[in-house]
């Protein structure tokens, strides 16, 4: 393994990288206490190099990791690789193209739903992983011997599984499933925490004008103040705050000091009160021809429940029979809209999708086809 701490070693490891055809990629970073990651570390894995990247050492120019990054001849294959990602775009304004992502290409072959790497691991190379380093402080130096054999194993392992799961689904003829997946990770859209995009975080509790503006006022505050102090969205105010701040439309710091929210101990400081009133009473302000367009409201047919269930037992009997997550086929509001609509505008109505279950579901809502028992084995008929 090497560790590499200066820009003469960091040049010479990155220029023996960039022939690779692919290379496996994992990051350590902390953000419990800070709105953007902290990059600690940065792991990478070759045919025959294990490669560990100090990206805290004085003065060390990533340039050269970051052209790799970019080098569209080299397929990045990381796990779960959207926090790596969006750590990688804001430090170059670019996303890693192209790349694998192992997370998602296990639910494409029938691993389940949103696989754990250690799960992962288990599954295809039938090996553990010791993961008391997971919750290391990995910005604190020295790093002991033992965080740095967990932190490469995160990528050698990731080298193997690579290598199994693109071989089935090259097989299974699923590349083009696994690249329509692809597509949320590689859109720039995925990570863009513009603050006027803040209220998309919270929930819609109310449809009424005046609640909707001081929601979207409060969370565009909230976003602004996490990003210029770099703190969590939490630590300037929780989303229920903000939930109950919409709902009592407070004009005076003695209504927010009456807050249920607040009488459990948890204190706002005074500025904060006050920063709070003035974009209350910037939101009571807005008229709805300024706020973002909402979704209308779905109004799903009587007996939706019980239809939904059923569809479920079909959705179920097509990923097993073909081995792959029920997720990736159908949600559960896929399915709501498809009761509603026989040409709802959803993933399941297209594609490979529509193909193996799509197709069936509407056939079955409209009776055409009858879900049955057979030996044990659920069955398809026709009506």
């Amino acid at each position: 393994m090497e560790l590499i701490k200066t820009n003469e070693e960091l040049v010479k490891v990155c220029k023996s990288i960039s022939k690779e055809t692919f290379i496996t990629i994992d990051t350590e970073f902390i953000r419990e206490k800070t709105y953007w990651s902290k990059l600690c570390l940065i792991q990478i894995c070759t045919h025959d190099k294990e490669i560990i990247i100090d990206p805290l050492e004085n003065d060390i120019d990533l340039k050269p990791f970051i052209k790799i990054l970019n080098k569209k001849s080299i397929l990045k294959v990381l796990h779960s690789g959207r926090q790596d990602i969006e750590i990688f775009y804001k430090m170059s304004g670019k996303i890693p193209r192209p790349i694998f992502d192992t997370q998602i290409a296990a639910m494409v072959c029938g691993f389940g739903e949103s696989v754990g790497y250690e799960k992962l691991v288990d599954k295809t190379l039938n090996k553990k992983i010791d993961k008391s380093s997971r919750f290391s402080n990995w910005a604190k130096r020295p790093l002991s011997k033992k965080q740095l054999k967990y932190a490469i194993g995160d990528v050698t392992h990731l080298y193997e599984i690579y290598t199994i799961l693109n071989k089935e689904i090259i097989e299974k003829n699923r590349a083009g499933w696994l690249e329509d997946e692809l597509k949320i990770l590689l859109s720039e859209n995925t990570y863009d925490v513009s603050p006027k995009n803040a209220y998309k975080r919270l929930k819609i509790r109310s449809y009424d004008i005046k609640t909707r503006a001081i929601t979207y006022q409060l969370a565009l505050w909230r976003e602004k103040k996490a990003q210029l102090n770099n703190i969590p969205r939490g630590r300037v105010l929780r989303d229920d705050i903000i939930y109950e701040l919409a709902s009592i439309k407070p004009k005076s710091i003695d209504e927010i000091n009456s807050m249920r929210s607040l009488s459990n101990g948890l204190r706002l400081k005074e500025e904060v009160k006050e920063e709070i009133i003035d974009n209350v009473l910037i939101g009571l302000s807005t008229k709805d021809k300024d706020l973002p367009k909402l979704p209308k409201k779905r109004k799903l047919p009587h007996g939706t429940n019980s239809r939904v269930s059923l569809l479920k037992i079909l959705l179920n009997s097509v990923s097993e029979k073909y081995e792959v997550a029920q997720k990736l086929i159908a949600t559960t509001q896929d399915l709501e809209e498809l009761i509603a609509d026989d040409n709802a505008d959803i993933k399941t109505l297209k594609g490979w999708r529509y193909e193996l279950f799509g197709k069936r579901a509407l056939e079955f809502k409209n009776g055409k086809i009858a879900i049955v028992m057979n030996n044990n084995n659920i069955e398809l008929k026709e009506l």
